[in-house]
Parts: C-alpha cells; structure tokens; sequence
C-alpha cells in the first residue's frame, strides 16, 4: 500500500535502509510494504553529499516537476545535504546543480550546449552519461531495441550523416555532467570492470501535462492601440491546426476573428515559434494535430500541404515519423506560401517562451510550468476547444494542468510490462499492436472533456543496476551510493506522496491506482 510521508525532522543523513521497503527508509513510524529483490543495496539511503548525487538529462517538459520532486525528496528523506561538493564541480568549475538535493536535472551546462530535450535524454541513456533519462516521445520501437542492445548503438541511427558517431564525440565532446557515469575517456571501456552491458531498459510515467499555445501580440501588431490587443484567445481545433499549418498568414485572418473578434485589429502576420531539437512536446503537440484532424468533430480537409500550405491533405504520423522531428509545414525547405516560421537557438521549452517574448506577433508550445506566469508578460495563453466540441479549455485549472489521465492505460498485465518490459506491448507502440484494444498508452492527446493537448513524460532506467559489488552491468561507472540515491529517488517520485505536490506545479499527478504497479515493477526490475 502507499501511504503519505512525513518530513525528517533530523536533517542528519540517513544511514540504514531497511530490508527493500517501498520507501527506501523507516521515517519515525512509517512503514512501507516490502518487496524482494537481488543485491539490493544494504547500508541505506545515503543521503550524503559525497559520491551520491546523480544527474539525469533529456525532456525539458519535465524540468520544473524534476526540481520540486528533488526538494520533496530533500524535505521528506535526506535533509539538507549542502550546497557544494567536490562532485558538483567540473574541471574546476563550481556547478552546483543538485544544490541541497541530491539530484541535478538538465543542468546549467546542458542546456548551454544545447543537449537537452526528449531525443538527447534518448541518447544520453544509449550512451549511460547519465543515472536516468527523461522522455515524452518516449520512444519508437525501433529506437527501444537500440536502446537494449550495446551502448550507444542509438546513435548509428540517430546521427545520420555523420559517419559512425561515437559517444563521446557526440555527447561529451562540448558537455560533462556534472556526475558519474559521465564517460570515461576511452569509450566504451572494456577493461575488467569498467565495461556497460547489453541490458532491457525501463520506461514508465512519472507525471503529465498540458501543452499550452502561448501567444505574443503587442499594440503595433494591432493598430497602435494597446485597447485593441486580446487578453484572451479562443480557438477550435481546427484554427490550431491552420496556424500551426502555416496556411493562417495573419492574426486577422477571417476564420480567427469569427471566433475571435479582437483580433480584427491585428494585421501583423503570425510567426510561428518552434522547437529547433527533436523534441517530445513537438510529439505530443503533433499527436494532438494528428489525432484531432482525423478524428475530431471538424476536422476533415483541414491540414495544410508541406509544400503550399494549402489544405490539401490530414496531418499524418508517416510525415513526422523521421527522427529529429523538426519538421514543419514551411521547414525545413523554404516558407513559401506558409506563415514565417522560426526557432531559439538553442533546445529546450525554456529557450522557446525566451524566442516567443523577442517575436511580436508570434505563436508557440510549450508545457504550462514553462509557459505558466507569461501573461504578465505581454503573452496569452489561449483556450482551446476539447475533444468533444462542446467547450473551449483552458490549459490549467488552477495550479494543475488542465488534463484527464482516466482513459490512460498501463502497458501489459503485470508490473514488469507497466514499466515497458513487454517486447510487443509497451509504451512505444501506444497499444496498437493489440487487436480490439484502444490506442491509449503513451499518446492522450484530443481525450475527453477537458483541455485537449496533454501528455505523458517517462523516465528512463536501466533494469540491473542494483548490484553495487562491482563488475561488468549497464552502468559500470555508478557508485554505490549513486545507486542507492537512484533507487530511493525514483521510488519516491513513483509515491502519492510526490505525485500530491504535482497538481501545484502546473503538472497533472499520475493515476493513483497505477502507483504500487509502477514501483513494484521498478524495484523489482532495478
């Protein structure tokens, strides 16, 4: 059973882990159902600030929820482990990214050299430079086989054009993390020891939510008068779908002023602001275009050519089936007759809202703890029409995102498959391989009453990594204490005691009743 958690009032380190209990520690007299598993580590949770922290790269949707989960990790398990150690520097330099937790995400230097997003968390797991990795696509099937077989066989594929990548020219050529695994500089090592093995890798959800389509109108973009911007926007699927087409040249167009009549003002024409890294808030947001012109109550015909942006043909997953998805109605090639359309410079949620704010008339997506607070900011989250046609929803609901996970269905029967160990049923195939069961894993886009663009993001661990006596398993280079840091994180993360504190971060918390199967998969698998 799962059970609240209660903070430390010790802030001292722990220093006993008790048998495998769900929790990873006794906090005063709270207990935690065991579960039995091989080499798990004995001597605790070690929360201490030498040779324990870990780093984990990828999805920027998951950013924020990443560094309140740390802080609750903190507060309710380790207590304050200190602001810097010697693992927190890199080549002399002081990063301090995990701060007083114990667990740096996307750090500082990863998103300055732009290996962040869903598609880097993808090789950076390929090439074990981190504890974990993060994910929305979560990943194809083919990709999900790469990711099982040696390290870094993702990139022979994923780099197309570059020769044979290796790991380390591709990752840490420009990027170290801030903590082992990191690489060694000899890559892959195959000395006794020191050698990452083949190994399955787990995937499961850790949290979910709501791609907003953050707005940036100015006076000048409607007439010089500041009385004439929109401080709200309303829009059908079928409006998401042409400006995003790049068929919708301006904010006057005729079909959004129907719909939206402040914007008879505005003249300037849209910019359409995109993800310039292979990203999984593009698949999500892309799902959602796919799933609502098919499917959806006025959809038909709607979805503009890639090479006129006219419409002449449905949004279609063989066109974004190509890694990295960075194609666009308009790009790569050229615009043509398509709306302008532009990307930051570098990857990442975080770098887009910054390229939005510096581009009057423009249109974004981003998750909402990245897009929340913008209004204040000359930018406007619109509403936008659920899968029924009966509402238009907005992208939170009060501090949470605005999404329904009830549809949602975890991969296989068993613990083992909820966390994406099921060759022919797992988070990859979204359940399409099962005849007469709904398309309903990974992709939750266009369901329900609510607001219509939600999604899933996973994090990604490799199966075997409890043994901490040394030797050849798929991250040689973790730690004892790293693994024991891993171990407890991510069963805490996978509690309702982290998944409570989601719903005020502009996330959506995971369906309780999968809870106990996702963690007792994750322990068990570990």
């Amino acid at each position: 059973m799962d059970t609240s958690l209660q903070k430390r009032s010790d802030p001292r380190p722990l220093a006993a882990l008790v048998g495998l209990v769900l929790g990873c520690c006794l906090l005063a007299s709270l207990a935690f159902a065991s579960v039995s598993s091989a080499n798990v580590p004995e001597s605790g949770l070690n929360c201490v600030e030498a040779n324990g922290k870990i780093s984990g790269r990828g999805s920027t949707y998951q950013n924020n929820l990443q560094e309140e989960i740390a802080k609750g990790y903190r507060d309710d398990f380790c207590g304050n482990t200190g602001t810097e150690t010697a693992e927190d520097k890199v080549g002399g330099k002081e990063r301090g990214d995990a701060g007083n937790t114990m667990v740096a995400y996307n750090d500082t230097e990863a998103e300055k050299n732009s290996v962040t997003g869903s598609g880097a968390g993808l090789k950076a797991a390929s090439c074990r430079t981190d504890a974990f990795a993060g994910t929305d696509l979560p990943y194809s099937l083919k990709q999900l086989e790469e990711l099982d077989e040696t390290p870094g066989k993702l990139l022979e594929t994923e780099d197309k054009g570059t020769g044979k990548p290796t790991c380390t020219e591709t990752i840490s050529g420009k990027y170290k993390p801030p903590f082992q695994p990191n690489l060694p500089e000899v890559w892959p090592d195959t000395t006794a020891g020191e050698e990452d093995t083949t190994a399955p890798i787990m995937s499961f959800p850790i949290g979910g939510s709501s791609v907003a389509l953050p707005v940036h109108l100015t006076p000048e973009n409607c007439g010089n008068e500041a009385k004439n911007v929109p401080t709200s926007l309303e829009f059908t699927a079928k409006e998401v779908s042409r400006i995003f087409g790049g068929d919708a040249a301006t904010w006057n167009d005729t079909e959004l002023v129907k719909n939206n009549p402040a914007l008879a003002n505005c003249t300037a024409p849209i910019v359409r602001i995109v993800r310039e890294d292979n990203s999984g808030t593009t698949s999500i947001f892309k799902n959602y275009l796919i799933r609502a012109e098919n499917t959806g109550v006025e959809q038909a015909g709607v979805r503009t050519g890639f090479a006129t942006c006219q419409p002449t043909k449905p949004w279609s997953a063989a066109e974004f089936s190509e890694s990295p998805n960075t194609k666009w109605p308009g790009k790569p090639t050229v615009e043509g007759t398509c709306s302008k359309i532009e990307s930051a410079a570098t990857s990442g949620g975080p770098a887009l809202i910054t390229k939005l704010k510096e581009t009057s008339g423009g249109i974004g997506y981003a998750d909402l703890s990245n897009a929340t607070g913008v209004e204040g900011e000359g930018l406007v989250l619109p509403t936008v029409k659920n899968q029924l046609g009966t509402a238009a929803k907005a992208p939170n609901a009060g501090k949470g995102a605005n999404c329904t996970y009830s549809v949602v269905s975890l991969p296989g029967a068993t613990a083992e498959e909820a966390v994406g160990l099921n060759p022919k049923d797992n988070w990859a195939n979204n359940n399409n391989t099962n005849a007469g069961s709904p398309e309903n894993h990974f992709n939750t886009t266009d369901l329900g009453s609510l607001y219509p663009i939600c999604g899933l993001t996973f994090d990604l661990v490799y199966t075997g990594l409890s043994n901490t006596k040394g030797g050849p398993n798929p991250i040689s280079r973790l730690t004892p204490d790293q693994r024991r840091t891993l171990y407890s994180y991510m069963t805490y993360l996978l509690s309702s005691t982290a998944q409570d504190k989601l719903s005020t971060i502009d996330y959506a918390s995971l369906p309780t009743a999968w809870l106990p199967t996702l963690r007792k998969g994750f322990q068990k698998e570990f």
